[in-house]
């Protein structure tokens, strides 16, 4: 179901989304890969290669939140940071089951997936609103 939904707003985004869009989900595809890549099959603690990707994006989207006055980027920073929040916890306290820990990171991320979805339909509909051939003709 996650990978279906990165997948298919990942396409939005190329086809029908800004620039804005396209680098927000690329960030999360790219994090997706260098997590699956470095996480640890034990779970038994923080997944620290996860953290970094996390920080990282943290990163991006508020970067992105900075420079526009759209607002998906404001909720995808806010999912972003809660994703990582969920590591602080299990650093915090180790008794935090690795369910719960993949869990939170699963449905965070999945919800900043949902933001830039939002952005690209939002984008969409805004440039089928203002192109000529939708504007109704003067007779």
């Amino acid at each position: 179901m996650g990978l279906t939904l990165a997948l298919t707003v990942f396409a939005g985004a190329f086809w029908k989304g800004d620039r804005e869009q396209q680098i927000a989900i690329s960030g999360v595809m790219v994090s997706w890969l260098v997590t699956l890549i470095l996480r640890d099959p034990r779970w038994s603690g923080t997944q620290w290669g996860a953290f970094a990707c996390d920080v990282l994006l943290l990163i991006l989207i508020t970067g992105i939140a900075i420079r526009t006055q759209r607002y998906w980027p404001l909720v995808a920073a806010a999912f972003q940071l809660l994703c990582l929040m969920t590591h602080v916890a299990r650093m915090v306290d180790p008794g935090v089951r690795a369910w719960a820990y993949a869990t939170g990171q699963v449905i965070f991320t999945q919800l900043y997936e949902i933001a830039v979805g939002v952005g690209v339909l939002n984008t969409w509909r805004q440039s089928r609103s203002a192109s000529p051939a939708s504007a109704p003709t003067a007779r």
